[in-house]
């Protein structure tokens, strides 16, 4: 589906209630869908996002779509939200505190949910939403965030984990790790994440654990097992900046998955993937349950996926928006 950029129009600001948007500004329309970029407040921050959905009458189901990384929303993000929108989904992406010109600070996975958690509470108010069907998903530290929101009460159905971060603690080790001995790409990358973890969270995990902890989706394994929702959790085993085994461990702590290892020719293995190994999951031989995926929580791992790149790249999201459709048909 082609994109047109451009600013269509714009509503000025006005004094509104804090439940409400502060400023909605269009900024693509067609005859299928709008995209529209909306200013609110979070925690008295003023925060910005994006909203895509059909254009027409009624009331559609809610996506929450977290992005990942520490840089606002991307061409990526604009994409997607624009083609669950013309599937007809009402597509919710916040640019978190201290992304695309919304105040405050990065926290990592921490006040950032709070905005996701406000974006949402407002996007439930809206005529064209309907509030009672809610999925929540994301990737890399949307991951985490698509996690800890449902943790913090979301009131979702759904929820989708794509390479997520579930312990801060071994992140920052492994970014450590490859700091010292991984390729050029390797350290650019752990050289730009060390910093902004250490600034966010006010030191290594060495002197503050417990800002780490508190931000890591395993430590709220507990509340997300009693979670009533589905619950789908994508990796890949090629995946270096964040390693296999944090979904592997994080589900396993969680309990009640199915999970399978997508080999490279698209068959399943009953042998654990590399980096999950010490996770103690059962695999599942067989076929992957596209179009009907009968239980509540599943794992996917793909040996030919990296951290969203990889010959699998493109089976792995069309999984996503299979089980999606399946388990969250849009109207």
């Amino acid at each position: 589906m082609a994109l047109v950029w451009g600013l269509v129009g714009c509503t000025p600001p006005s004094p509104v209630s804090p439940n409400q948007w502060e400023s909605v500004q269009t900024l693509y329309q067609d005859v299928f869908l709008l995209r529209e970029k909306v200013m609110y407040r979070s925690g008295g921050l003023k925060i910005f996002g994006q909203i895509c959905r059909p254009n027409r009458a009624g009331q559609f189901p809610i996506v929450v779509w977290n992005h990942g990384g520490f840089e606002g929303l991307q061409v990526g993000d604009a994409n997607l939200c624009q083609n669950l929108a013309f599937l007809g989904y009402v597509v919710l992406m916040s640019s978190y505190r201290g992304e695309d010109g919304s105040e405050g600070r990065i926290e990592v996975c921490q006040g950032e949910v709070d905005d996701v958690l406000q974006m949402l509470a407002i996007g439930r108010t809206m005529p064209y939403a309907n509030p009672n069907r809610v999925a929540v998903a994301g990737g890399s530290h949307g991951g985490c965030i698509s996690l800890r929101a449902v943790q913090k009460g979301a009131p979702a159905q759904v929820l989708i984990d794509l390479f997520g971060p579930t312990d801060w603690i071994s992140e920052y080790q492994q970014l450590e790790q490859l700091a010292t001995s991984g390729d050029s790409n390797q350290k650019r990358a752990s050289q730009t994440l060390i910093p902004l973890l250490q600034t966010a969270l006010g030191g290594t995990p060495a002197q503050t654990p417990q800002s780490y902890r508190v931000r890591s989706p395993i430590e709220y394994a507990a509340s997300l097992s009693n979670w009533p929702g589905s619950m789908l959790v994508v990796h890949g085993a090629l995946d270096w900046l964040v390693l296999p085994g944090q979904s592997c461990n994080l589900v396993k702590a969680v309990g009640g998955f199915t999970s399978f290892r997508i080999s490279a020719n698209n068959t399943t293995s009953t042998t654990a993937p590399a980096g999950c190994e010490a996770a103690g999951l059962s695999w599942a031989g067989g076929e992957v349950p596209r179009g009907n995926w009968g239980g509540k929580r599943y794992l996917l791992v793909y040996d030919n996926f990296g951290h969203g790149d990889g010959e699998q790249g493109n089976l792995a999201l069309l999984d996503v928006l299979n089980y999606l459709g399946n388990k969250f048909p849009a109207n």
